[in-house]
């Protein structure tokens, strides 16, 4: 499926599922500046054990915020010590209800608490984009532009430490994913590189395009959707031209949560 300037896949296993942003035209929008949102829903408790999905508006939102949607629309937080957000790049919920979401620009990794405290966990990752939690949520993967994908350890109140390099897959790194056995899923200039969650490369889903971002979905999460740089339409070779493939796996992606 070719998708005109598709540039957020929102992912949420809900009802067999899969929410996706588009620009111009998008089935999310909010407010009177009618921008595209990047949602990840999820199944944890939230600012008093409420569920919710949580939002990170893109660079072209009047203000870049963290925010909930669900059950009732609020926004979180919308900087940092004062400092309005550039862009917020990916985000990933844990079990807990707190949130972590990146920003590229800053070289940072923040994590929004349960209980609404908003805290930078790293602020040393060089172009922090992709973000995903392990199975267990003992583990935080953070892609770092130059380096690869880095490996922190999770804390009970949420912090990270003792980074590590987990892996550096060849065309690059940007989304990220995982799967019921814990294995993990790169979007590359190549396509799709799989680890082993020791770091050990597994192999490449090759793609037409280079990958910018991806999710498990359908009715046993055995689908994996990607995003891909351009389209094969008028203007596919522009900056925000996007095409959506879909990818039936032997494979099954965790149920765990919804990212």
């Amino acid at each position: 499926m070719n998708t005109k300037s598709l540039l957020t896949m929102m992912w949420c296993f809900l009802a067999s599922g899969l929410i996706f942003g588009q620009a111009p035209a998008a089935p999310q929008r909010t407010g009177p500046e009618k921008q595209t949102v990047a949602t990840v829903c999820f199944s944890g408790p939230v600012r008093g054990g409420v569920g919710g999905s949580f939002r990170g508006q893109p660079p072209r939102a009047r203000t870049p915020r963290l925010s909930v949607l669900f059950p009732k629309k609020d926004t979180l937080i919308d900087n940092f010590e004062g400092k309005p957000f550039g862009v917020l790049a990916d985000i990933v919920a844990d079990k807990k209800g707190g949130v972590y979401i990146t920003e590229p620009a800053a070289n940072s990794v923040y994590y929004y608490s349960p209980a609404g405290k908003f805290t930078r966990v790293a602020s040393d990752n060089e172009a922090a984009n992709g973000v995903m939690l392990s199975r267990d949520e003992k583990t935080l993967y953070v892609t770092n532009g130059p380096k690869g994908i880095l490996a922190y350890e999770v804390q009970p109140d949420g912090s990270i430490k003792n980074a590590r390099l987990f892996a550096n897959p060849e065309g690059g790194v940007d989304g990220l994913a995982i799967d019921s056995e814990g294995r993990v899923y790169d979007c590359s200039r190549l396509g799709i590189q799989v680890m082993s969650p020791d770091g050990k490369s597994l192999g490449l889903i090759p793609m037409p395009r280079g990958a910018t971002t991806l999710a498990f979905a359908g009715p046993d999460k055995k689908t994996l959707y990607i995003i891909g740089r351009g389209h094969d339409g008028p203007g596919g070779d522009g900056a925000l031209a996007r095409s959506m493939y879909k990818v039936p796996m032997l494979a099954q992606g965790f149920k765990g949560r919804a990212k």
